[in-house]
């Protein structure tokens, strides 16, 4: 039996293969992007450390389970969001050099489709975390459903907006943590403020960065505009303050969270420098991976330093002071 299908929809040509539909979805729903949800694992550990779980426990199936079903859940939910995001987008991404070529923009599959897979998406991992009852987890994973629909969809559209469009995006990151979070503590145990704070203002410095990238790639501002309407206030000094702004913040979280629960963090805030400069010098580079996040895994030496530093960051975390102790009994 021959493998091709017979699709009849205007976005869509005649006859297109199952293995061009299949290349068609993963470039819609992005599971290359999966390894963003690794932030809700940053928050299992530091819930780990935090409310003193025993490492006994870690281990057990009865804390593996709901973790292991949260991040499927955040998986599926964050695709439905990239599905909409490229309905949305389908105008303004015929103006974008590369993004013309995505698949919706280039007619290889219908945005009526994809509306009605996103859909089944967040409905699959709503329904899916809904079975841990947790209901604070199962409030976080709907955040993540409602910011996508906020940030895409008219008449919010917050996309558009200025300075609104990568700080809202950037929510996503202290989203993730809570479902993180929930996925292993009890709906009472609140989330510490420094911890949310810390991890938005790395994903503003993130997504300011992204915007860098992708405005000095199109340089024509007229065109920018066209692309995304945001891009009619923004130069590449304004984007650079912004991410300088994002990166001071952070540290200053960074260093609330040393202080308040291990102070040997602080020997990771070298490390933690040279990553966020190597960041810097990856944007200003022409046609950066850093406005294409699926890209980053061309920078090998760049990946491997940060899992060292994260890893660097892990082992201080939980050491308990033996590095610095004496710095609290003074």
């Amino acid at each position: 039996m021959s493998d091709t299908i017979v699709v009849k929809d205007d976005f869509l040509k005649p006859t297109r293969t199952r293995k061009d539909l299949f290349k068609a979805i993963i470039d819609v729903f992005r599971p290359l992007r999966w390894y963003r949800n690794s932030f809700m694992l940053a928050a299992i550990i530091l819930t780990i450390k935090l409310l003193n779980i025993d490492i006994h426990t870690v281990f057990s199936f009865s804390f593996l389970y709901p973790v292991v079903i949260a991040f499927i859940a955040l998986c599926l939910v964050a695709s439905g969001n990239y599905g909409i995001n490229e309905v949305c987008d389908l105008e303004t991404d015929r103006h974008h050099p590369e993004k013309k070529n995505r698949a919706i923009p280039s007619g290889k599959i219908s945005p009526v489709t994809v509306c009605v897979l996103s859909v089944i998406l967040y409905a699959a991992g709503l329904l899916l975390v809904s079975t841990i009852h947790n209901y604070m987890l199962f409030i976080s994973l709907a955040l993540l459903m409602i910011s996508g629909i906020l940030y895409n969809i008219k008449p919010f559209r917050l996309k558009d907006k200025p300075y609104l469009d990568f700080t809202f995006e950037a929510i996503n990151n202290p989203i993730r943590l809570l479902i993180g979070w929930y996925a292993v503590a009890k709906p009472e145990n609140l989330v510490p403020a420094s911890i949310i704070l810390g991890f938005w203002f790395l994903g503003i410095f993130l997504m300011a960065a992204k915007r860098f990238g992708e405005i000095r790639f199109i340089q024509d501002k007229g065109e920018a505009a066209k692309y995304r309407n945001s891009f009619k206030y923004y130069t590449q000094e304004k984007l650079l303050f912004s991410m300088i702004a994002a990166a001071i913040s952070f540290s200053y979280m960074l260093g609330a969270l040393s202080f308040k629960y291990s102070v040997d963090v602080l020997v990771a805030l070298p490390f933690i420098v040279i990553w966020i400069v190597w960041f810097f010098h990856l944007a200003y580079q022409q046609n950066t991976v850093i406005k294409d996040p699926e890209r980053i895994f061309e920078k090998k030496p760049y990946l491997l330093y940060s899992l060292l530093t994260v890893l660097l960051f892990g082992y201080l975390f939980f050491s308990g002071n033996q590095l610095l102790g004496w710095f609290l009994r003074k």
